[in-house]
C-alpha cells in the first residue's frame, strides 16, 4: 500500500490543487476580513454580525464551497482521467488487484484533501482571531463554547465535503463529463452554502445528512470502478 501511495504522489500533478487551496484561503480571509470590519462597525444593526462565532462560521463555508471544488479537481486527477480515454488500458494493465488500487487512491485523495482542508482552516481562523483581538474582539461569550462551535463546524464540514465531492463525482463519472461535475458541485455549493448561514447546529446537521446521502453515490462509484472494461 505504501508503494502505490508513493506512485500516486509522483504521478498526480499535485501543484494547481495546491495553489487552488491557497487561492480559497485567501478568498475565505478577505471575506472573514470583511465580515470582521462590518461587525465591529455597523454589528449593532444586525446582531449575528456582532458574534464571531457567525463570522469564523462564514469563513468556514468559504474554506468549505472552495475545497471541495479543489478536492473535485483532485478527484479527477485519481479516479476520472485513469479510468477514462487512453489511460484506461495502463490503469488496468497494473498486476495488481483493483479493489488495492482503489483504496490506495482513495486514502492519497482523501488525506490530500483533509490535511489541506484542516491546514486551511487553521490558517484562516487563526490569522482572524489575531485581527479580532488586534481590533478589538467582538462579543462572543466564553472561549471554551466558541471553541466547541468551531470544531463541530469543524467535524462536520469534513464529513460534508466527502458528501458534496462524493455525489458530484459519482454524477460526472456516469455522465463521462468533467463540466457535469462542476455543475453539479457548484451547483450543491451554492445550495449548502446558504443553508449554513443558519445556526451552527442546523449547518452540522445538514453536513451529516450530505454525508449519509453521497455514501449510495460512493459505494455506485466504486461499483462501477471495478467492473470497468477496456472497449
Amino acid at each position: 500500500m505504501k508503494t502505490l501511495l508513493k506512485l500516486e504522489l509522483k504521478k498526480t500533478r499535485l501543484w494547481p490543487c495546491i495553489f487552488g487551496g491557497l487561492a480559497v484561503v485567501a478568498a475565505a480571509l478577505a471575506i472573514g476580513g470583511m465580515f470582521l470590519a462590518i461587525g465591529h462597525t455597523c454589528g449593532r444593526s444586525d446582531p449575528r454580525l456582532s458574534s464571531l462565532a457567525f463570522v469564523l462560521q462564514m469563513a468556514m463555508v468559504i474554506l468549505l464551497v472552495g475545497f471541495s471544488l479543489v478536492a473535485a479537481a483532485l478527484c479527477n486527477l485519481v479516479f476520472i482521467e485513469p479510468y477514462t480515454g487512453r489511460n484506461l488500458a495502463l490503469t488496468l494493465s497494473f498486476p495488481i488487484s483493483r479493489s488495492r488500487i482503489l483504496l490506495a487512491k482513495l486514502i492519497f485523495a482523501g488525506l490530500f484533501t483533509a490535511l489541506s482542508y484542516l491546514a486551511g482552516t487553521a490558517i484562516t481562523l487563526t490569522v482572524m482571531l489575531l485581527i479580532d483581538r488586534l481590533v478589538g474582539s467582538l462579543g462572543t461569550g466564553s472561549p471554551g463554547s466558541l471553541l466547541e462551535q468551531v470544531l463541530l463546524m469543524l467535524v462536520t464540514s469534513l464529513a460534508g465535503l466527502v458528501g458534496l465531492v462524493g455525489i458530484a463525482l459519482s454524477i460526472g463519472f456516469w455522465k463521462r463529463s468533467l463540466p457535469i461535475m462542476f455543475a453539479v458541485l457548484l451547483l450543491l455549493d451554492a445550495v449548502v452554502g446558504n443553508l449554513l448561514s443558519q445556526s451552527p447546529l442546523l449547518s452540522a446537521l445538514l453536513l451529516l445528512i450530505i454525508f449519509l446521502a453521497s455514501l449510495p453515490a460512493w459505494w455506485l462509484l466504486h461499483r462501477t470502478l471495478m467492473k470497468i472494461e477496456l472497449p
